[in-house]
Protein backbone atom coordinates (compact mmCIF):
# COMPACT_ATOMS: atom_id res chain seq x y z
CA UNK A 1 0.00 0.00 0.00
CA UNK A 2 1.26 3.34 -0.66
CA UNK A 3 1.94 5.91 2.21
CA UNK A 4 -0.58 7.94 3.33
CA UNK A 5 1.21 10.20 5.84
CA UNK A 6 3.64 12.76 4.62
CA UNK A 7 5.69 15.05 6.43
CA UNK A 8 5.78 18.54 5.15
CA UNK A 9 7.30 21.64 6.98
CA UNK A 10 7.95 19.83 9.85
CA UNK A 11 4.73 18.82 10.15
CA UNK A 12 3.21 15.57 9.82
CA UNK A 13 -0.36 15.55 7.17
CA UNK A 14 -2.11 13.12 4.64
CA UNK A 15 -1.34 12.73 0.84
CA UNK A 16 -4.57 14.56 -0.92
CA UNK A 17 -5.79 10.61 -2.15
CA UNK A 18 -5.87 9.93 1.34
CA UNK A 19 -7.75 12.65 2.67
CA UNK A 20 -10.15 12.36 -0.54
CA UNK A 21 -10.73 8.67 0.11
CA UNK A 22 -11.32 9.18 3.71
CA UNK A 23 -13.57 12.06 3.55
CA UNK A 24 -15.77 9.98 0.76
CA UNK A 25 -15.64 6.45 2.82
CA UNK A 26 -16.64 8.68 6.13
CA UNK A 27 -19.55 10.85 3.88
CA UNK A 28 -20.69 7.40 2.47
CA UNK A 29 -20.96 5.55 5.89
CA UNK A 30 -23.29 8.64 7.21
CA UNK A 31 -25.51 8.06 4.24
CA UNK A 32 -26.04 4.41 5.03
CA UNK A 33 -26.13 4.69 8.39
CA UNK A 34 -28.78 7.15 8.21
CA UNK A 35 -30.23 5.00 5.63
CA UNK A 36 -30.34 2.13 8.20
CA UNK A 37 -31.76 4.13 11.10
CA UNK A 38 -34.65 5.22 8.58
CA UNK A 39 -35.05 1.22 7.64
CA UNK A 40 -35.03 0.13 11.12
CA UNK A 41 -37.39 3.20 12.07
CA UNK A 42 -40.53 1.90 10.23
CA UNK A 43 -39.67 -1.99 10.32
CA UNK A 44 -40.40 -1.02 14.31
CA UNK A 45 -43.33 0.93 13.94
CA UNK A 46 -44.95 -1.56 11.28
CA UNK A 47 -43.94 -4.75 13.65
CA UNK A 48 -45.40 -3.08 16.42
CA UNK A 49 -48.94 -1.87 14.21
CA UNK A 50 -49.05 -5.40 13.44
CA UNK A 51 -47.67 -7.07 17.16
CA UNK A 52 -45.14 -8.80 15.54
CA UNK A 53 -42.79 -10.24 18.09
CA UNK A 54 -40.00 -11.82 15.77
CA UNK A 55 -39.25 -12.97 11.94
CA UNK A 56 -36.73 -15.44 10.94
CA UNK A 57 -35.78 -15.73 7.54
CA UNK A 58 -32.49 -18.11 6.00
CA UNK A 59 -30.89 -14.63 6.17
CA UNK A 60 -31.51 -12.58 9.01
CA UNK A 61 -33.73 -13.14 12.44
CA UNK A 62 -35.17 -9.78 13.90
CA UNK A 63 -36.65 -9.70 17.49
CA UNK A 64 -38.57 -6.96 18.97
CA UNK A 65 -37.52 -5.77 22.09
CA UNK A 66 -40.18 -3.80 24.40
CA UNK A 67 -39.25 -0.65 25.90
CA UNK A 68 -37.94 -1.07 29.43
CA UNK A 69 -36.52 1.06 32.16
CA UNK A 70 -32.89 0.73 32.42
CA UNK A 71 -31.62 1.56 35.82
CA UNK A 72 -27.76 2.95 35.91
CA UNK A 73 -25.09 4.10 38.14
CA UNK A 74 -24.14 7.69 38.24
CA UNK A 75 -20.14 7.13 38.80
CA UNK A 76 -19.82 11.28 38.59
CA UNK A 77 -21.71 11.89 41.58
CA UNK A 78 -20.50 8.54 43.43
CA UNK A 79 -17.26 10.34 42.76
CA UNK A 80 -17.83 13.32 44.30
CA UNK A 81 -20.02 12.11 47.01
CA UNK A 82 -18.27 9.00 48.42
CA UNK A 83 -15.12 8.75 47.25
CA UNK A 84 -14.05 6.20 49.59
CA UNK A 85 -16.59 3.64 48.40
CA UNK A 86 -15.53 4.86 44.73
CA UNK A 87 -12.24 4.03 44.83
CA UNK A 88 -13.32 0.25 46.32
CA UNK A 89 -15.16 -0.58 43.03
CA UNK A 90 -14.04 1.55 40.14
CA UNK A 91 -12.20 -1.03 37.41
CA UNK A 92 -9.86 -0.11 35.39
CA UNK A 93 -9.92 -2.37 31.41
CA UNK A 94 -7.28 -1.40 28.64
CA UNK A 95 -8.78 -0.06 25.70
CA UNK A 96 -6.99 -0.76 22.38
CA UNK A 97 -5.56 1.67 20.19
CA UNK A 98 -7.67 3.44 17.48
CA UNK A 99 -8.55 6.47 15.35
CA UNK A 100 -11.04 8.86 15.52
CA UNK A 101 -12.11 10.15 12.50
CA UNK A 102 -14.63 13.12 11.58
CA UNK A 103 -15.56 14.21 8.15
CA UNK A 104 -15.96 18.76 8.44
Amino acid sequence: MKSMVKLENGEYGLVSDAINTIVEIEKQIKDLKALQDSYKENLLKEMEEKNVLKIDTEELSISYVAPSTRETLDSKKLKEDLPDIYDLYVKFTDVKSSLRIKVK
